[in-house]
């Protein structure tokens, strides 16, 4: 759920009668947290905060921090409700929910989006009908590694224990809702590294295919049976022809046994033939095949005719390697070629492309795509779907909270207090609201007594244009500035601080720059400090007296170097900078 980034609607600190009342929820939900547990997860001394956002699939989620720690989540959905804790929770009570356990490789195929499935599971000892724990369907567990107890995700069960058992090891067990490293966890300013718990199973079972072993195991006492059965009866016919007298079988026949033994002769030859029709291929064979399928599947889909000319180094690089199936590795050092020049040589020769040699660098020049390999090429694995990059430029977007004041009447089209809304949202509400009450008339608009209410009008007024009550309206709400980088967007009430660019004078009369309100657009001064020192000045973070947050201070007088810096690479708009007055003059 929150593999893709989400974007936050409000984010409001707990007061002292919402914290005891998630204290008193939290107990509830986990009858294993005893109530000092739960006063040392949300801590009276750390600032605990409520963070509503809307998921990438539209889910509304409430996020409860402990200082700035994401520790509980909790859902109000048709098919998801109620508290889950995070990792961060279950790192410090790891037998808080059920736990699954499965290989730590499994987790990078986690943390890219997919779900836990039966096979991945690892059991402790032989699989029985209570080795899935006794749950329904829908149920909240956790998972943890064989060598690590701590959990590295949280999700529900996809099926009940008895299904678990029934399916055969196959099919899904656990749908993930939150995993280590997604973007939950990227709100952490730092990130927390996974504590060593222990191993989660003492006596491993290697894998979940023992489920499969015991559900088959009655089907092969049948077969033995059956086949214990057939032996007695050839025996017994044996026995009655050899009681028979002058009886004698000729050379052109072949009596059942014969037959039989020739059969399963035959059956073994037809095994061996697909045992070594079966044999891997030699390792270089191998990367080869790869190789060959990379550089043809390139040729085909991702260059273009005005790419060309191209160095084969970049062409290898920038189109052979990315085409490469997810699931292999390409290494030219491991095939017979050895070396891109040789492999490219090779397929010279075949005529598939042209290549040229000028002081000592290799270019690849036409590829010849009416070439009957590239005809017959079969691509075996789907394309994936590229996704739209997400560009660093900070978007800013003028924003209101809703208040006390008008929740009156916005409450009615489901919004609460803290939550923040764009001036055209506001304007569709209010404009609905009028329509349902009838108070338009043209451009003028009545106002009852709600709406006095709201808007603070003179007792005696009974009409304003519909433009001065939408103003006034949202003059009633708290004026917030979102500031989109990368996905994530912070909020930001009141009137939006520019970058200032100050230019002023330190011991010795030398000139310093400083640059402030970086972090507000998403610039890490780290960074920043790093860029500025390209042009050999040094760049160090100092607090400057009468300014809330540190600013970065550079050598001499750089505004229009750092203006540059700021508009090019980072992508903010001039309207967002102050101070380029400050900048040297020219010499005339």
């Amino acid at each position: 759920m929150f593999i893709k980034p989400f974007k936050v609607k409000s984010n409001n600190q707990l007061k002292g009668t919402e914290r005891k009342k998630l204290c008193e929820e939290i107990l509830q939900a986990f009858p294993k947290l005893k109530d000092d547990e739960v006063q040392n997860l949300l801590k009276k001394k750390d600032s605990i905060s409520v963070m509503k956002v809307v998921a990438h699939n539209g889910n509304v989620v409430k996020i409860y921090c402990t200082a700035k720690i994401p520790m509980f989540l909790h859902f109000d959905m048709p098919n998801l409700q109620g508290y889950f804790p995070t990792i961060y929770t279950l790192w410090q009570y790891p037998d808080l929910m059920y736990n699954f356990t499965t290989r730590s490789v499994v987790i990078s195929k986690l943390s890219s989006g997919a779900d836990l499935m039966i096979p991945g599971l690892v059991l402790d000892g032989p699989a029985t009908p209570y080795s899935f724990g006794k749950m329904e369907k829908r149920t909240p567990v956790s998972i943890n590694t064989d060598d690590n107890k701590a959990p590295f995700a949280v999700g529900i069960s996809a099926l009940s224990s008895e299904d678990m058992y029934m399916s055969g090891g196959r099919g899904k067990c656990v749908e993930i809702i939150h995993v280590i490293g997604d973007t939950l966890c990227q709100l952490l300013d730092k990130p927390l590294i996974r504590p060593e718990l222990g191993k989660s199973i003492k006596t491993l079972n290697t894998s979940v295919d023992s489920i499969t072993d015991e559900l088959k195991k009655e089907s092969n006492l049948e077969k033995e049976e059956n086949l214990n059965k057939n032996t007695d009866d050839n025996n017994l016919e044996m026995r009655l022809s050899s009681n028979v007298d002058n009886l004698q079988i000729k050379d052109d026949e072949k009596s059942p046994v014969e037959e039989n033994s020739n059969e399963i002769l035959d059956d073994d030859n037809e095994i061996i033939e697909i045992e070594k029709q079966q044999e891997p291929l030699d390792p270089i064979q191998e990367m080869d095949k790869l190789l060959e399928y990379c550089f043809l599947k390139a040729c085909k889909m991702t260059i273009k005719k005005g790419d060309l000319p191209m160095l084969t180094s970049n062409f290898f690089k920038n189109h052979v390697m990315a085409v490469c199936p997810s699931d292999q590795s390409l290494d030219i050092k491991k095939s017979s070629h050895k070396k891109l020049s040789v492999f490219l040589l090779r397929m010279k020769e075949k005529g598939l492309v042209d290549t040229s040699i000028l002081k000592g660098v290799e270019s690849l020049l036409s590829i010849k795509t009416n070439h009957p390999l590239f005809q017959n090429l079969v691509i075996n694995e789907e394309v994936p779907i590229k996704q739209p990059e997400t560009s660093n430029a900070p978007v800013i977007a003028e924003c209101y909270k809703v208040t006390a004041n008008v929740v009156p009447l916005l409450s009615q089209f489901g919004f609460e207090k803290g939550d923040i809304m764009k001036r055209a949202d506001i304007r569709k509400c209010f404009t609905e609201y009028v329509k349902k009450e009838n108070l338009q008339n043209g451009k003028i608009l009545k106002i009852n007594p709600q709406l006095a209410g709201i808007l603070k009008t003179k007792e005696n007024q009974e009409t304003l244009t519909m433009e001065d009550g939408i103003n006034k309206f949202i003059g009633k709400m708290t004026h917030t500035h979102g500031v989109t980088v990368g996905g994530t967007t912070s909020f930001f009430t009141g009137k939006l601080e520019p970058i200032e660019i100050t230019v002023t004078t330190r011991t010795n009369n030398k000139k310093v720059t400083l640059v402030n309100n970086l972090e507000i657009f998403g610039i890490k001064m780290e960074e920043f400090s790093k860029e500025c020192q390209g042009i050999g000045a040094s760049a160090t973070i100092t607090d400057v007296p009468g300014k809330k947050t540190p600013s970065v201070l550079v050598q001499g007088n750089q505004v229009l170097y750092v203006y540059k810096l700021l508009t090019e690479k980072y992508q903010i708009n001039k309207n967002y900078i102050k101070g380029i007055e400050f900048a040297p003059k020219k010499k005339k």
